[in-house]
């Protein structure tokens, strides 16, 4: 890896780390300090105080996902964290496509950004679902009405037919009568 891709890699401190994550401070060192028994390497400056790289947050997070689920104690999670990373010296790595911080931020943002539209559209759906049933409830009732008023129409073309025949046949008779 070259000294220049070397320099344009943030190194990030425990607090910041513990923001990206959004897991207390404590936490990271714990976790931290647990790959490291397990032989992962994480940068230490000469004070002795701990630098996280992009790829060492990308582990840290993994841990923190893993550990959510019920049947993964946080030993689990740091051995198959550490079965799927190089444990090599972190000079040695090549960063180059790992996330940066400013990436994450936007990733979650992103994210976020989406979270809210899918909440806004499922509001919206339920509101056109429920004018939908609204609608098909009024013109169900419309239908209903107008139903019934062209059977009473119908009843009352029948009675009236029958009124007229039965006249007729009254006026039939009567004349008959004089014959």
């Amino acid at each position: 890896m070259s000294d220049d891709s070397q320099k344009q890699e943030k190194v990030y401190t425990a607090k910041e780390v513990s923001t990206l994550l959004g897991i207390q401070n404590t936490t990271v060192r714990k976790y931290a300090q647990m790959l490291e028994k397990a032989g992962y390497h994480i940068h230490k400056n000469e004070l002795g105080h701990r630098g996280f790289f992009n790829n060492d947050v990308i582990v840290l997070r993994q841990i923190r996902e893993l550990i959510k689920h019920p049947d993964m104690s946080l030993d689990q999670a740091i051995n198959v964290v550490i079965s799927t990373v190089d444990t090599g010296d972190m000079s040695d790595r090549d960063t180059r496509n790992l996330v940066t911080y400013q990436e994450t931020q936007q990733y979650d943002q992103l994210l976020k950004q989406f979270e809210d539209f899918k909440e806004e559209q499922m509001k919206f759906n339920q509101e056109l679902l429920n004018q939908i049933q609204q609608r098909d409830e009024y013109i169900s009732k419309k239908l209903e009405n107008r139903d019934r008023e062209l059977l009473d129409a119908v009843r009352g073309m029948q009675e009236t037919q029958r009124l007229i025949a039965a006249s007729e046949e009254k006026k039939k008779k009567w004349w008959e009568f004089w014959k």
